[in-house]
């Protein structure tokens, strides 16, 4: 947890630790760097006479040091003693890049260490900002990390210590935000023993001042330091030139005997420059027309997927692409299908998960995710057939045609840059306010709600979502250490009604996966483990797989559209309720404990 820190510690900058200083000189550089030379072969007719004879035991030890000297340094021919070459200075170490890099606030505590460690092995680079470097060094230690570059090459920690939450004036600072594109927020208080020997907040790192505070100065020092992602569009294929349109062939069924046709056109049209494909289907024969390019290889790495602009007749078209590893595999390619709506402009985007591998027609479920770094072709289809054999139910055969604006463009989304850990129960709490008869029929926690706990998270995740950046929020179900029995399936679901347990590994797993899938993005949620007897067979042995997560995050709608799917809109947050009696908190902290037993035995 981050809170208030004890004393007055300055504020120190970031920096990346190393077991060895860079730039330290050694004792000959350190006398020259101050002006101080090397000693040369004593002139003694320098020196009075006086200065000798009185000087008796000086000028004794003044000859010794002159024998020494002509014993150590031959003269040349001329008498004069060469002076030994000065040791050219170790050039110093360029600083670690400070690029593209997550902060963690809360960076120390039991999920924070383990999403630095995590985030680290991913390979990203990390600004832990804490209240303590000292703490935060040990904390790391036992955990497998340094600062700096990690012993595996992966990942680069920098510690930002003299960060307090609670006082904004010290998330107001340009060298900590310096680099940082992403943000994960763990923040929480700290409970327990008091000096006097009763139980109560540390350091008074209560939610109020900790998580609903310190979400609101975060929230207020981020337009300042936080530059805000934007979607990226760049062309790849543009479609504006006879030259662009000559890359394209036909592909149409006559290949295979029909006697459909097709062909492009240049296309202006109230300000809009692009192509027009159209053509005549016939159903006699194949049934398709279709289209291909030359072999363009492309490399769309870093970007999510294709956008279009299209008008087109109502019908559902394909696009196709071709990698490289398939040029010599007539049969495969990867397609994916859009709509048009007759007659109006539609703006199509295609994530690269859309991409269905294919082979003589059909899908193959041995076929690899598309990898968009190696495409060769492109191609567009019209065909009375969707995947399998099965028919386009948006399909009219004849005359049609396709109005392509400006050409087919890739797109990037905007990753999530601000990233919440929240509990499972701080919306069905907000929800039943100072009703207690619903409250006494809920899970442990929200009958607990220890110092308005959730309430002070839910004000927290509603700072963050009203802060304009985009965002994920994970409520997590109860956390626990034990990874016995695991790997683990997760399962999310919104509108929280749903409770269970995860572990503080797979907590901080769901957060870096969040950080790196646009469909994570805007999207509040609950998580458990999914412990179904099917379970261990969809993880076949292994851990969550980035196509699992990214299965996961599509089922969850939007914050902002949750009304769209049977979900109530946001309640709006409420002061905590009155805490429950001394033997009220007995009795459910004895029930949770059973339950926990419970799930440990399984």
């Amino acid at each position: 947890a981050v809170g208030p820190a004890h004393g007055h510690a300055p504020i120190r900058m970031g920096r990346a630790l190393s077991g060895a200083t860079a730039g330290m000189r050694s004792k000959a550089e350190e006398r020259n760097h101050r002006g101080v030379q090397p000693l040369r072969a004593l002139d003694l007719s320098a020196v009075p006479q006086e200065a000798i004879i009185a000087g008796g035991a000086v000028a004794v030890s003044l000859l010794g040091l002159l024998g020494y000297q002509m014993s150590q340094s031959p003269e040349s021919a001329d008498g004069v003693t060469p002076q030994p070459a000065a040791t050219p200075a170790a050039p110093a170490e360029p600083p670690l890049p400070r690029e593209n890099a997550v902060m963690v606030l809360g960076a120390t505590g039991r999920v924070g260490r383990r999403v630095v460690r995590a985030l680290l092995q991913s390979g990203r680079t990390v600004v832990a900002a804490v209240r303590s470097e000292e703490k935060a060094l040990k904390v790391y230690e036992e955990v497998g990390v340094q600062p700096g570059k990690q012993k595996d090459g992966k990942g680069i920690l920098f510690i930002n210590a003299g960060v307090d939450v609670t006082r904004q004036e010290t998330l107001d600072r340009a060298d900590l935000w310096s680099g940082v594109t992403q943000v994960v927020s763990l923040l929480g208080s700290v409970f327990g023993p008091q000096p006097d020997g009763s139980m109560g907040f540390i350091d008074g790192m209560s939610p109020e001042r900790v998580e609903a505070g310190g979400s609101a100065a975060l929230a207020a020092v981020l337009p300042k330091h936080l530059k805000k992602a934007q979607m990226v569009v760049k062309d790849v294929l543009p479609m504006v030139t006879e030259e662009d349109l000559a890359k394209w062939e036909r592909m149409d069924d006559v290949i295979m005997g029909g006697i459909s046709s097709s062909s492009f056109e240049l296309l202006e049209d109230g300000g809009v420059k692009g192509a027009t494909w159209k053509g005549d289907l016939i159903m006699d024969g194949g049934g398709f027309c279709g289209c291909r390019t030359v072999r363009i290889d492309t490399n769309l790495s870093g970007t999510d997927g294709l956008a279009l602009r299209v008008r087109g007749n109502g019908s559902t078209f394909k696009l196709n692409i071709k990698t490289q590893e398939q040029l010599d595999s007539p049969e495969s390619t990867y397609q994916a299908t859009f709509d048009t709506v007759a007659g109006q402009w539609t703006n199509i985007m295609l994530p690269w998960h859309n991409f269905v591998p294919v082979k003589r027609a059909q899908s193959d479920p041995k076929g690899l995710p598309l990898d968009p770094s190696n495409i060769a072709k492109f191609g567009l289809v019209l065909s009375r057939f969707e995947f399998n054999g099965m028919p386009n139910p948006k399909f009219t055969p004849g005359t049609w045609k396709l109005d392509i604006d400006g050409g087919v463009r890739a797109y990037t989304e905007p990753r999530p840059q601000l990233v919440m850990i929240s509990s499972a129960g701080v919306e069905r709490n907000a929800i039943i306010g100072d009703d207690e008869e619903a409250r006494k029929a809920d899970i442990p926690i929200v009958q607990l709600n220890p110092g308005g706990t959730l309430n002070y998270k839910y004000q927290a995740e509603c700072t963050l979502r009203a802060s304009g950046y985009p965002y994920t929020v994970v409520r997590s179900t109860g956390m626990i250490d034990s990874t016995e029995g695991g790997p683990f399936l997760l399962e999310a679901d919104q509108g929280d009604s749903i409770s269970g347990y995860m572990g503080r590994d797979e907590v901080a797993d769901v957060l870096v996966s969040a950080l790196c899938m646009p469909e994570a993005a805007n999207k509040t949620f609950e998580v458990r483990r999914y412990e179904a007897d099917d379970a261990k067979r969809i993880l076949a042995g292994g851990s969550m797989s980035r196509a699992q997560y990214l299965r996961m995050y599509l089922r969850l709608a939007d914050d902002a559209h949750r009304w769209r799917v049977g979900l109530r809109p946001m309640p709006r947050p409420v002061p905590p309720p009155s805490p429950p009696s001394e033997d009220r908190t007995k009795a459910i902290v004895e029930q949770v404990a059973a339950v926990r037993e419970k799930a440990a035995s399984k």
